[in-house]
């Protein structure tokens, strides 16, 4: 496959995603061509544990034929390990490896190994070079782009806050390689789905028709698909940032189900990837929408069946406490100081194409959101 640049122009920090099937295996000889030279230079390598013999093996080894002096920490892909600890661990890692100003810290993973990574090359030494080789469709499609990094906090009474402490940080550049994905779970793929879903509609009626032709190979693994899908679902999410870097306006956009999803992925029992909480999430934001009047409800009726062709979950796996759910949006970082649901900040779709960001959703629109996902109050 021919790489395909899409630049990602953000004001003092221009970036840019490269798709390219084999990249991960040659990646040193690839980021010297993208302009990130490795040769003499340390290079931490934070990968995903359940990766680190394939893919990470591959990159570390692909690095030092580069010249680059590697210093290798595994980070286990969990949420309830996403937290300071494992940033400590980065950091340490990178002084073991004598990692200077000049070090270079590499991403390889999903989109919670790239938080990670990315928040302690945020934070090492005032901030060293970072570059991302997302392994997941959806940290290539979504995650890896735009420069958000985090790690979550434990809130108050229970339970996990997203992504609540953070710093935006660019990388150098991203590497989109498909051919890791020949090792992702088809649960896991299918997940990254979800975030490409959310894109389409936020994007308009070409990219979402686009997406429903193609749903059933998609849901399949298959490969001309996600070659079609990755550059076309990247470039979405890469003209918002480069529009609003600092999510001061349009790129809230992008949080479409996440306010909903966020609150329902961080309920253990329920044992739901992100992608598969933004899906339900989708759905409950659509439901409100259409209580509230502000979207028709065969629009809805629409994503949700896309969503199903995906092979997403489109409700809860079980039954939790509405008011569980609620609790937890309450802590969400979209949630003003006004408390309640009107304290909530949501995006909701009016058509395909077209969101809105909401601050006054009535407490009615959001039990409908929440009844149509199987919340019981």
């Amino acid at each position: 496959m021919t790489a395909l640049r899409i630049p990602i122009d953000i004001p003092n920090a221009p970036t840019s995603l490269v798709v390219e099937r084999g990249a991960a295996s040659r990646l040193g000889e690839v980021l010297a061509r993208e302009g990130v030279p490795v040769a003499a230079r340390a290079v931490v390598v934070a990968v995903d544990a359940a990766i680190r013999a394939t893919h990470g093996a591959l990159a570390e080894q692909a690095i030092m034929a580069a010249g680059g002096r590697v210093t290798v920490v595994a980070l286990e892909a969990d949420e309830r390990e996403k937290s300071m600890r494992a940033v400590e661990r980065v950091w340490a890692a990178a002084l073991a490896g004598g990692a200077g100003r000049g070090a270079l810290v590499v991403a390889l993973g999903g989109g919670l190994v790239g938080d990670l990574a990315g928040f302690a090359a945020a934070t090492y030494l005032r901030g060293v070079d970072l570059v991302q080789v997302p392994t997941t469709l959806l940290a290539m499609v979504d995650a890896s782009i735009g420069g958000k990094t985090g790690v979550n906090l434990e809130l108050p009474g229970g339970g996990l806050g997203k992504n609540l402490a953070g710093a935006f940080w660019q990388p150098k550049v991203t590497i989109a390689d498909a051919d890791t994905l020949s090792t992702l779970p088809m649960r896991e793929l299918r997940a990254g789905l979800a975030e490409c879903a959310k894109h389409a509609a936020i994007s308009g009626e070409d990219a979402f028709a686009a997406l429903e032709r193609d749903a059933a190979a998609l849901a399949a693994g298959g490969a001309a698909a996600l070659d079609r899908l990755i550059p076309a679902s990247a470039a979405i999410k890469a003209r918002i940032v480069s529009r609003d870097p600092f999510e001061r306006g349009e790129r809230a956009h992008l949080n479409l189900g996440h306010t909903f999803g966020h609150a329902i992925e961080t309920i253990p029992e329920l044992g739901l990837l992100h992608g598969e909480a933004v899906a339900i999430g989708m759905v409950a934001a659509c439901s409100c929408a259409s209580a509230a009047g502000r979207l028709d409800a065969a629009v809805a009726d629409r994503v949700t069946a896309l969503l199903c062709a995906l092979g997403l979950p489109t409700a809860l796996p079980r039954p939790v406490s509405a008011a569980e759910v609620r609790r937890r949006m309450g802590f969400d970082k979209k949630v003003d100081a006004s408390g309640g649901a009107r304290g909530l900040r949501l995006v909701l779709p009016r058509a395909i194409g077209a969101v809105e960001l909401v601050s006054d959703a009535t407490d009615a629109a959001v039990a409908a959101g929440l009844a149509a996902i199987g919340a019981v109050e």
